[in-house]
């Protein structure tokens, strides 16, 4: 070398999914794993490797020049940055310069055993927010390392995907594109669309095995995970005996299903609503539902507002909901909720059930009438959808949980009263923890009372609107008012609550 100082780097990914992404050159290439899988130690040794894999130029130089990548800076200071230095730029090891001044780059500069010169540049940035991607325009890079892709938004990776392969000009890159690694991150994150569903050609997803492996055991009413060690966990070498199985104790199961088991989920950082009550491998099904052809009534719940849910289900003769879809929609009235969402599912999917035939449930509030064209949502779904629509007793949240929770809490000859179709993704989140109580910011854990206002709570709120009518719990005053000014509805309202 330059400085009469030899380094040698020794390095064998102790996996075979490790090894894959390693030595990987697709344009696009990211690794999945749970914590401590050898993931970022990886991607630092594929980011050398490949600067050392540039071309010379006419001179003898191999110029390249990287963009490390991560949400926030101290996060890029505290992980992605310690861990580059820790085996490029350290007492030890002085590969070039690093300045640590706004972006902080690291300038390597050191000779190879063929003679050639490796001169490159690994600049670090955060971006946190879509907007970060001006910082992206005008870059000319030769690739991009994503560390912890689920932090990131896609905005920001397909700013990224734009700038590589520009660099160096004189000899083209040998190599160009994005390498990332990354914790499981939710099944409604981008990252999950283009890795299980969309496929993307010159992309490649690896998914590590997890650190441990759970097993739902038990009778249906009372099923408990157990976990124990992955036998066929990767980097176990570098890490301390019992690793994986020692972070179970005092962790909540999303907590371990994520980040040691590297499954797709969320974490809660809440207190879930229905904790204690809910049992995702009980009152989930295995399947997408089907309506029951004998029962011939469908029941709706709405939430209404701008951010508009419904929730489409069965009430069985024995009294079991059977919730069978989520329709969800933002920015969008009711009517164009109707038209675009609402309709077009029960046509599709329940073609032999007639709207005049189902029943809806909603927020009370949606009575009032708008200042627009003094219509109400729940007056619009009676008198142009033709939906039979009642507010319910109440919109008092404790009321509207304990609704949900009477059917999850029963049982009805062996079987759960509640029944979730595998479709329905983000009502099940919900439960799984999305729907929550936000934990205050002050000492010790302390939770708001009302729920978190988030992408759960609306489709949530039109669930309970449904358990609450699926229970007889109407607004009898509204109701009596109705019929007594709508005697064209007289029959098939009264009808409809004669059950009751």
């Amino acid at each position: 070398m330059s400085n009469q100082t030899t380094y040698e780097f020794l390095y064998a990914p102790q996996g075979d999914v490790l090894d894959q992404y390693y030595t990987g050159r697709d344009r696009v290439t990211m690794i999945m794993g749970p914590l401590g899988s050898g993931k970022t130690t990886v991607s630092c040794m594929r980011v050398f490797d490949q600067i050392c894999e540039q071309a010379p130029d006419a001179h003898g130089s191999r110029k390249s020049r990287w963009i490390a990548v991560r949400n926030t800076y101290p996060d890029l200071t505290g992980t992605t940055i310690k861990d580059w230095s820790d085996l490029y730029h350290n007492e030890h090891t002085q590969l070039g310069k690093f300045n640590k001044d706004f972006p902080p780059t690291h300038h390597l500069d050191f000779d190879l055993e063929d003679g050639t010169r490796v001169i490159a540049e690994v600049v670090f940035l955060a971006l946190d927010r879509p907007d970060s991607v001006r910082k992206l325009r005008g870059l000319q890079a030769t690739g991009f390392w994503l560390n912890e892709v689920k932090e990131l938004d896609k905005a920001i990776v397909d700013m990224c995907d734009g700038r590589h392969g520009r660099y160096p000009k004189d000899v083209p890159p040998s190599w160009h594109g994005i390498i990332g690694d990354t914790n499981a991150p939710d099944t409604d994150h981008w990252y999950y669309e283009l890795a299980e569903k969309e496929h993307p050609e010159g992309w490649t997803f690896l998914r590590q095995p997890g650190g441990v492996i759970g097993t739902v055991t038990g009778p249906p009413s009372k099923r408990v995970t157990t976990w124990k060690p992955n036998l066929n966990a990767e980097n176990i070498n570098n890490l301390p005996d019992g690793y994986y199985i020692k972070q179970i104790q005092g962790k909540k199961g999303d907590w371990i299903r994520v980040n040691l088991g590297n499954e797709y989920g969320s974490v809660s950082t809440g207190k879930p609503i229905y904790q204690g009550v809910w049992n995702d491998a009980v009152h989930v099904s295995e399947h997408k539902l089907l309506p029951i052809p004998s029962v011939n009534k469908l029941l709706l719940g709405f939430d209404f507002g701008r951010t508009p849910a419904c929730i489409v289900g069965q009430l069985m003769p024995n009294g079991k909901l059977r919730v069978l879809r989520e329709l969800i929609a933002t920015s969008m009235g009711i009517r164009s909720f109707m038209d675009m969402s609402v309709i077009p599912c029960l046509k599709k999917d329940f073609p032999t059930f007639d709207i005049k035939d189902m029943e809806a449930y909603g927020d009370p509030s949606g009575v009032a009438k708008s200042g627009n064209d003094e219509n109400s949502p729940i007056g619009i779904l009676n008198d142009e959808y033709k939906l039979t629509t009642y507010p319910t007793a109440t919109n008092i949240p404790l009321r509207r949980w304990e609704s949900v929770n009477e059917f999850l809490m029963s049982t009805i000859d062996g079987v759960q009263a509640f029944e979730l179709s595998k479709c329905c993704e983000v009502i099940r989140k919900g439960f799984n923890g999305g729907y929550q109580f936000r934990r205050l910011n002050v000492s010790g854990e302390k939770y708001a009372e009302a729920a978190d206002k988030n992408k759960f709570s609306h489709p949530h709120d039109a669930l309970q609107y449904l358990s609450q009518g699926a229970q007889g719990e109407i607004n009898y005053a509204w109701l009596d008012q109705h019929l007594a000014n709508s005697e064209s509805n007289q029959s098939v309202i009264a009808d409809s609550v004669s059950g009751y």
